[in-house]
């Protein structure tokens, strides 16, 4: 694997965590370009990393993007005890 593309997490992994969506960055970071989609449609064995290589940006043509989970934000609050 190359080393630009740490190994991340599997879908099954993240699903397991909660998490359900995947937000797809452009790697270019003059680009800025991002979208996001559903996770559910990926096999549980497939890491994030292995996907990235796969995208080219459909505003700048660039190959490669960052795919990372979206996990829900902390809950903030009282503490019980």
């Amino acid at each position: 694997m190359d080393e630009s593309y740490p190994l991340k997490i599997t879908f099954r992994e993240m699903r397991e965590s909660g998490a359900r969506e995947i937000p797809i960055y452009c790697r270019d970071y003059r680009c800025g370009h991002h979208v996001e989609t559903n996770a559910d449609g990926w096999a549980d064995d497939v890491r994030l990393s292995d996907i990235g290589p796969r995208f080219v940006c459909e505003r700048c043509g660039q190959r490669s993007a960052e795919v990372r989970p979206n996990f829900e934000p902390a809950k903030m609050g009282d503490n019980p005890g």
